[in-house]
């Protein structure tokens, strides 16, 4: 059970049990204070039930709230929990999502960039509000004017060696960049103008596959050479290094000995198109 608390919350065991310190001395307070309010505002046992019951689930219900962050900073556990008590004022709409706005970076024919685009559509606080693109025929230009997306045709030099498109890319609002089949290397200043704000799909189990020239066929090619037994793919943040970063999500497809790079393709294709955009959801709603 421990353990899967702690990859859920993604934390140490050291801060899961600060965490769970935190819990245990908050329930152990809230009800201490429920006693000392019904006591202090004069309730007894004949006090009307329905009355001392309302008290009480007040301060279960709203002071447990106040007092778990002041028993978190106690613990220096105040971010994790005020991201969680964030999570629970938004669902009972009391709190708005802040907005965030997609760059969905691409090369090809998107397909990746459509099912993303289709998926955030009429979402409540995501949107894709930009398509880059290197290539000035690609058809990930005709998806976005069908759907009515700006976009952005980069040029190779000032891509690479200047704030350029940084710059442009602020300008549209931009919060997080997605790379949908993007082939040239992410430069570091734009990389770090939006850290731990940029992720990648690549369609293999990293680090197996991964690096300089791996994409697309070469990626099938070379895990049907290897003999794999299973392939898929892998999200990850992005960093300096190709296919480095840090992986947020995996998912996994047989390799069959009958298996082309044409019919592995197919299965990392649908992999893609199922997983992608739900994982953009959730990594980009934190």
């Amino acid at each position: 059970m421990f353990n899967k608390l702690q990859q859920k919350w993604n934390v140490s065991p050291i801060q899961l049990f600060l965490i769970l310190c935190t819990f245990a001395v908050t329930g152990t307070s809230t009800a201490i204070v429920s006693r000392e309010i019904t006591q202090w505002v004069g309730f007894d046992e004949q006090t009307y039930w329905v009355w001392r019951l309302l008290l009480r689930l007040s301060v279960l219900i709203f002071g447990y709230q106040v007092i778990l962050l002041l028993v978190s900073v106690v613990f220096g556990q105040f971010p994790f929990f005020w991201n969680y008590e964030k999570k629970i004022l938004r669902r009972m709409g009391l709190m708005s999502y802040p907005e965030v706005r997609l760059a969905l970076f691409a090369s090809g024919k998107g397909s990746n960039a459509e099912k993303i685009i289709q998926y955030f559509d009429n979402h409540k606080f995501i949107k894709v509000s930009l398509i880059a693109c290197n290539r000035p025929d690609a058809g990930v230009l005709d998806i976005a004017d069908r759907y009515s997306i700006p976009k952005l045709i980069l040029q190779r030099e000032p891509f690479m060696h200047s704030d350029q498109y940084v710059q442009s890319i602020k300008n549209q609002r931009i919060t997080h960049i997605v790379l949908a089949g993007f082939l040239w290397k992410i430069p570091d200043n734009l990389i770090n103008a939006f850290p731990n704000r940029m992720v990648n799909i690549h369609p293999a189990l990293l680090p197996s596959h991964g690096g300089k020239g791996m994409y697309g066929e070469h990626v099938h090619k070379a895990v049907l050479a290897a003999g794999d037994p299973e392939s898929g793919i892998t999200i990850h943040l992005v960093d300096g290094e190709y296919d480095h970063g840090k992986t947020i999500f995996q998912a996994r497809t047989a390799v069959d000995s009958s298996d082309t790079p044409e019919s592995l393709a197919q299965k990392i294709h649908q992999l893609e198109h199922l997983h992608y955009p739900k994982v953009i959801e959730k990594w980009a709603s934190k």
